[in-house]
């Protein structure tokens, strides 16, 4: 993040931030897990726009945050997501992404925090699903472990949500033609919202490791399945305050 981007998102939160917590009466556990220097890698569930914004007023330092290129095509979104240090990241994949990716460990390597929702659109697409932590994406695994900083897993939840009128498609289309979209996009928006910090997942046993596809999968699926601990509120003494030890590649979740 840039000094002009810092400027932006240091006055958004102090002018804006006030007014997110009141509107949202929005809560925070587990603020003081994050560190107040050098990189880390924070990832969150996803069930709405409002994500980036309350995630930001609960974190006392700047993050960038990953956002899908595609947005930056979007007449004056991609020039607020710009101001305010968001990433591009292509969701297709391919070395495109990868480039993106490069972006990022690049961020965390000058010891910045970097956001990421492994969920992707889908979430943006189907937001009521029977499962409310849907699928993780895994590139986020693979930007910790070049960067060899710690992951913060983080819950979104969403105490009171209210449903935005549907986007149908063709709208949808000229800025993002994804089949997730068929349907349209339905929105939501939180009424009332709760933040939850874990404790940051140290992966130093991983650094020295092949980075295989076995070992990326499973640091993804421990790491969605202890955001799902938060999201639901069980652990918390492992995932949340720590006084439960819990040691990343040894112990099961």
């Amino acid at each position: 993040m840039n000094v002009y981007q810092g400027i932006v998102y240091t006055l958004s939160q102090s002018l804006v931030g006030p007014l997110v917590v009141m509107g949202l009466h929005l809560k925070g556990e587990g603020e003081r897990n994050v560190p107040t220097d050098g990189g880390a890698l924070i990832v969150s569930n996803h069930r709405s726009l409002m994500d980036p914004i309350i995630i930001g007023r609960k974190v006392n330092r700047p993050i960038n945050f990953a956002a899908g290129s595609f947005a930056f095509s979007v007449p004056l979104v991609g020039q607020v997501f710009k101001a305010f240090g968001a990433i591009p990241v292509n969701v297709f994949g391919g070395e495109k992404s990868k480039k993106d990716l490069d972006h990022a460990v690049e961020l965390l390597d000058a010891g910045d925090l970097v956001g990421v929702f492994p969920e992707g659109v889908h979430t943006m697409s189907q937001p009521h699903k029977a499962f409310k932590v849907q699928a993780f994406r895994t590139g986020f695994a693979r930007v910790a472990l070049r960067a060899r900083v710690p992951i913060i897993p983080v819950a979104v939840v969403g105490l009171m949500e209210r449903n935005v009128p549907r986007v149908p498609y063709p709208m949808i289309k000229p800025f993002f033609d994804h089949p997730d979209f068929k349907q349209g996009v339905q929105w939501i928006y939180y009424r009332r919202a709760l933040v939850r910090i874990g404790k940051p997942l140290d992966l130093g046993e991983y650094y020295d490791q092949e980075m295989n596809k076995k070992t990326i999968d499973m640091i993804s699926g421990k790491v969605r399945r202890i955001i799902v601990k938060l999201y639901d509120g069980d652990d918390l003494d492992r995932f949340l305050t720590g006084e439960k030890p819990f040691d990343f590649v040894y112990d099961r979740i």
